[in-house]
């Protein structure tokens, strides 16, 4: 099943914490995800650490994309390789 981007960015904007593993190429303005994503994320309620479902909705609505350290996709890096 396909997923549309804006059910992905309304998953991140329920969950904000969330937005440290998407990237967005600042060129192309592409999202994914950050390739180092955990298999799974926790959280602590208080009471110790509990497993999510964060990780595997990630995965669902975005793919993986790597960013460079000026934040270009690996495409946009190719055509613009001054940088």
């Amino acid at each position: 099943m396909e997923y549309s981007n804006n059910e992905g960015l309304d998953y991140i904007r329920q969950y904000p914490k969330l937005k440290k593993w998407i990237n967005t190429c600042i060129c192309c303005g592409s999202t994914g995800y950050d390739p180092d994503l955990p298999k799974e994320l926790t959280t602590n309620w208080g009471q110790g650490e509990y497993t999510t479902a964060a990780a595997r909705y990630i995965r669902k609505y975005f793919s993986p994309m790597r960013v460079n350290e000026f934040g270009l996709c690996e495409i946009c890096q190719k055509y613009n390789h001054i940088l």
